[in-house]
């Protein structure tokens, strides 16, 4: 976690400084799309955001799945640990029949 967050404290760093060194209007072209002159920075900060929005909606989905696996594994491991409850009482039961039974036939 904290290599991440130093990255990303060095990356904003880097776009800061180019954003500052880079305040000349420039003309965008995508296909047959193009726009007026606009400022590099805010080129700059909306491809920043964009890539932080989608960042945040693939590790959404990846934390959801997650979350799921989690819950499932939760489940399964109540069902699981009450079935070891059950069988563990069911034995002990089984010792304590066959303890009395053979006390009774020695007696």
């Amino acid at each position: 976690m904290q290599v991440y967050l130093i990255g990303a404290v060095i990356f904003l760093a880097a776009m800061v400084t180019f954003i500052f060194q880079n305040p000349a209007a420039v003309e965008i072209n995508f296909l047959t799309w193009s726009t007026p002159q606009i400022s590099l920075a805010l080129v700059v900060l909306i491809a920043a955001l964009g890539g932080a929005l989608i960042t945040f909606l693939l590790d959404s989905v990846r934390y959801f799945k997650i979350a799921r696996t989690i819950k499932d594994l939760r489940n399964n491991n109540g069902t699981l640990q009450k079935q070891i409850h059950e069988l563990q009482a069911a034995k002990d039961k089984l010792e304590k029949d066959a303890n009395k039974n053979s006390g009774s036939t020695t007696s």
